[in-house]
């Protein structure tokens, strides 16, 4: 049974996918939770989740911000499916794609804000999928990565048994938003290997100093 759910977990395929995308989206709220508090979203904001999985944060996201427009990429087509259901109340403003975070299939400048939750551990060139959404944000928006492990000594049983899984610490994914083009870059860390960290595409691009906090 754990071999076939970390089998699943970087591309959930099939009904032993589904549940797996289903289990997810219950086991990430609390990362997702306190990312959003820690990093809030504003009302009326156009908003892109990258590697949406299941939908789960879709829905919080479209419940915390019922003005906003949300649209959610995933290269699962198991996890596109699940997300789809999971947000079927709020179709008029949402949509969800099958694609690919390393070439995002939106145009130049089209979100204020994009985020991503337990997913960069699995793409192939991390920098390559922040400069995607470098691209798609528009100027002034945000981007926010959240991850539950970012201590690989701690982490090796889970990236040793996933296959294609990295896991990089808060310090990594802040210096990747900042090659990305991003300032303003922030860490926020709890539980001591959580963390969400923010930046901004601010105008003329230059990059800022990474702070970071604790909570």
């Amino acid at each position: 049974m754990l071999k076939k759910f970390l089998k699943n977990c970087k591309k959930p395929e099939g009904k032993f996918g589904e549940w797996v995308v289903k289990a997810m989206n219950k086991g990430h709220q609390p990362l997702s939770l306190w990312a959003f508090d820690v990093c809030p979203l504003s009302d009326g904001e156009t908003v892109l989740d990258v590697g949406c999985g299941g939908g789960g944060n879709l829905l919080r996201i479209l419940e915390r911000c019922p003005n906003s427009r949300v649209e959610g990429i995933d290269y699962s087509e198991e996890s596109v499916a699940c997300s789809r259901k999971t947000t079927g109340a709020y179709a008029d403003r949402c949509g969800i794609v099958c694609g690919d975070a390393m070439q995002l299939p939106y145009p130049d400048e089209t979100f204020d804000r994009a985020v991503s939750f337990e997913s960069i551990y699995f793409w192939p060139d991390p920098l390559q999928g922040l400069k995607e959404m470098f691209r798609i944000l528009k100027v002034g928006g945000k981007v926010m990565l959240a991850s539950e492990m970012t201590d690989p000594f701690k982490g090796k049983f889970w990236a040793k048994r996933c296959e294609g899984m990295t896991i990089y610490t808060a310090e990594q994914l802040a210096s990747f938003l900042s090659e990305a083009g991003f300032s303003e870059v922030k860490v926020h860390k709890t539980r001591k290997v959580w963390c969400a960290v923010e930046g901004a595409k601010c105008p003329g691009m230059q990059r800022g100093a990474i702070v970071v906090g604790n909570r």
